[in-house]
């Protein structure tokens, strides 16, 4: 790992980096080597803490002081000083380094106790466009969409904590062919209901909005594969729309209020919010003006069929169609007009799209065509692309009804949760109890998603993603709340040991492993944020709570003598801000008793 060029280093209290910084400088001025600067010096964590807690791998050194590494490592032992540094080793061509434990201690829990905002970056004037969700008005929210929306979320929380100002987007596709498949299987479903006037809704099945039409879009899916009339059906069904049918429209606004409120519902049950919707029906005519702008100046053409091409073959891409022959619109029409809108609206420094892998051509195009039509409309777009998410049992398939809806996925994890709670608290009251269970629902369901690199697809399994042992939400959830209690059980509350100033050495080895772990925090925050990636985050958060638990199982606490027991009951003080701050930035939220 090499020391980073950052000025603000001091300012993001990032003490491991600053650490690193510290001994490079002081390795620098005991080489007295002229070509050797800070930079030339990289650091790998050794593999077992008694080797040091830190190293520095010689290799890289040896085309400055033409020596082999071994002797690189010796001659440098002998010279290097720092108030940081109690001891350092030669070891082959490895020369490692132990921090004095007051002066790690003072670095790591002295930067932690004063601020909740340990890990965060200062404001910057920065300002990214973040769009994540934006599900289709014709099937309810599955588990699919979680992993986009719980992505989007996390991502969004890093990068305010990198000081950026984030701006959360949700683009409601509601209109288009898959809408107008739900209204035809509608129409078809309730041609005799529609003589009585008694045709079902949500409230009179007992379905949620979104529930209920999901019901009709499998059944098209059903109905076409038995008569390919149907398809043409969905076609007359959007120009009827796009003309402005009153009897098309007053059906489509009908069936859309049901699954938004159903959305509603559940983006709240997820913890899910935003800074701004925006509706696919109230823009995609914009789209249009800026595509035909654009035919204008020739950069999009019209074929023989009528429909309207943009030619990307010369940019090494295929062609894409932004206007269908009959007239009517793609969402590429509508995100075309978005990208040039919320660079107006927002004045955005970059737009960041969370949306899954099988759509990464899709925005190769759609990025190109935006820098063909007005280039500085195209600054600053990415694609952050995920994995898909499988079942046990294979793929889900939205149209074919085998997809997981989330409202009951997350019944199911809390319903498993609340069992648990059954077993270990039977005397609990059924409202806390389902309050406890819900957050480690939540937790189980978050956790489990975003723990996986985004790039890789992913298994769900909702009995592994409840367990309190192994690499879950709710086992960091339990690390946390049994570190509370220990803090409880201490009779001192938060504040007070927090006051407690610095006066004993620190020297059991849990104990360094503990501080030295909570002095990634920093680092790992920002660089989750750099690489759009939470999953980093996550694995840190871990390896974090097993360290904590490690520490607590190995150390005496509570029945140690003062100092030494405030001073430890500060160290896990420490470990709970960061674990709380640090779930906090997935979206997951701590309990203090499980």
């Amino acid at each position: 790992m090499q020391p980073r060029k950052n000025k603000r280093l001091a300012q993001l209290s990032e003490p491991f980096v600053e650490m690193q910084r510290e001994v490079a400088c002081a390795v620098t001025k005991a080489a007295r080597e002229a070509a050797l600067t800070p930079d030339s010096i990289s650091f790998e964590v050794p593999p077992h803490p008694d080797f040091g807690d830190l190293a520095i791998p010689c290799f890289t050194l040896a085309r400055i002081f033409k020596q082999n590494p071994a002797q690189i490592a010796t001659q440098l032992e002998k010279n290097i000083s720092h108030p940081l540094i109690e001891k350092i080793q030669a070891a082959g061509p490895y020369l490692n380094i132990h921090f004095r434990p007051r002066e790690l201690a003072s670095r790591v829990v002295g930067n932690i106790m004063p601020s909740k905002k340990f890990g965060h970056a200062p404001r910057t004037n920065e300002t990214i466009v973040i769009e994540y969700v934006s599900p289709n008005t014709n099937k309810p929210i599955h588990l699919g969409h979680a992993r986009n929306g719980f992505l989007g979320d996390s991502i969004s929380r890093l990068l305010n904590a990198a000081g950026k100002k984030v701006i959360k987007t949700c683009l409601i596709n509601d209109r288009g062919i898959h809408i107008c498949k739900s209204m035809v299987a509608y129409m078809e479903r309730t041609k005799s209901e529609r003589r009585k006037a008694a045709l079902p809704t949500p409230s009179t099945t007992g379905k949620k909005g979104d529930h209920f039409v999901g019901d009709y879009y499998v059944l098209f899916e059903q109905l076409s594969k038995k008569d390919s009339s149907y398809k043409d059906k969905a076609s007359r069904c959007l120009l009827r729309w796009e003309a402005g049918d009153p009897e098309t429209r007053a059906l489509w606004k009908k069936m859309n209020a049901w699954v938004l409120s159903g959305f509603k519902e559940t983006f709240t049950a997820l913890g899910l919010t935003f800074d701004r919707m925006y509706y696919e029906s109230a823009i995609y005519k914009k789209g249009k003006e800026v595509i035909e702008r654009a035919s204008k100046n020739r950069l999009i053409e019209t074929d023989v069929s009528g429909a309207v091409i943009a030619r990307l073959e010369p940019h090494g891409l295929p062609d894409k169609v932004l206007l269908r022959s009959d007239g009517t619109s793609l969402y590429i029409t509508q995100d075309i007009y978005l990208a040039e809108h919320r660079l107006n609206d927002f004045r955005a420094d970059a737009t960041l799209y969370v949306v899954g892998s099988e759509q990464d051509l899709y925005f190769k195009q759609l990025f190109k065509i935006v820098e063909l039509i007005e280039p500085k409309y195209a600054r600053g777009l990415a694609h952050i692309s995920y994995g898909i998410v499988n079942l046990p049992e294979g793929r889900m398939k939205s149209r074919e009804g085998t997809v997981v809806d989330i409202d009951d996925l997350l019944a199911e994890l809390t319903e498993m949760a609340g069992k648990e709670f059954d077993e270990r608290n039977a005397a609990l009251p059924k409202k806390e109890r389902d309050r406890r269970a819900r957050i480690i629902a939540l937790a189980a369901l978050k956790f489990y998603i975003i723990e996986v690199t985004p790039r890789s697809d992913m298994v769900f399994n909702p009995k592994e993603s409840l367990s309190f042992q192994g690499r879950t939400g709710p086992y960091i959830q339990y690390t946390y709340a049994r570190l509370i209690r220990i803090i409880k059980k201490s009779k001192t509350t938060e504040t007070a040991i927090r006051k407690k100033p610095l006066s004993v050495l620190y020297d059991w080895r849990q104990e360094r492993m503990v501080m030295l772990s909570l002095a990634k925090y920093p680092t790992t925050v920002q660089e989750s944020a750099k690489s759009y990636d939470p999953s980093r985050l996550a694995r840190y958060l871990y390896e974090l709570a097993q360290t904590a638990n490690e520490y607590y199982h190995a150390t005496p606490i509570l029945a140690a003598e003062d100092p030494a027991r405030a001073q430890r009951l500060r160290l896990i003080v420490a470990a709970t801000s960061v674990l709380r701050e640090g779930l906090a930035l997935l979206g997951i939220e701590t309990l203090e008793e499980m």
